[in-house]
């Protein structure tokens, strides 16, 4: 009986502890796609064979977020101390998203040039709602008390996706 009772809070602990390891390795692997996005249009010299490489990155940023999104709805509820992992993690993806966001924007001339202006949004308004998606099934493991702070960690990611849509949007 003993050994039972001391088991299940070891177990419970162990949960919480993979519950937050996945998290944290999606968010990861977002913010590692997110990276090599950026890297992609940064380099780019506005030709047309160029958009290859950032089309590749935006579809793997966005298959990386939908992904993300699976491993967090089969997650178990994160405690405290796995919200501030996560937290953590989350604040690094920001800042990623943040910087790669802006060179797309201001390349947006040469998208122009190419007439592919389009296409960019359309990828935008996907990954926009692929991120939205993604939010909300962490959000749902995030502790009640911590639920307020966790939505303001993934505020800016949503406010720098608005941004980028509106700077590609025709009117």
């Amino acid at each position: 009986m003993q050994l039972i009772t001391l088991l299940t809070p070891l177990a419970l602990l162990i949960t919480t502890a993979l519950a937050e390891a996945t998290i944290v390795d999606a968010l990861a692997a977002v913010n590692g796609q997110t990276l090599q996005l950026q890297n992609a249009v940064t380099s780019w010299h506005g030709d047309l064979l160029g958009l290859l490489p950032i089309t590749k990155q935006s579809t793997d940023v966005l298959l990386e977020t939908n992904k993300g999104t699976r491993a967090a709805k089969k997650s178990a509820p994160l405690d405290a101390l796995g919200a501030l992992g996560v937290a953590e993690a989350t604040v690094t993806l920001t800042q990623s998203v943040n910087s790669s966001l802006s060179p797309l924007i201001a390349a947006k001339p040469k998208f122009d040039r190419l007439k592919v202006s389009p296409l960019i949004l359309v990828s935008l308004g996907l990954q926009k709602k692929a991120t939205e998606d993604m939010s909300a099934a962490i959000l749902d493991k995030v502790p009640a008390d911590l639920r307020g702070v966790a939505e303001g960690l993934v505020a800016p990611i949503a406010a720098s996706f608005e941004l980028a849509v509106d700077a590609f949007h025709p009117f």
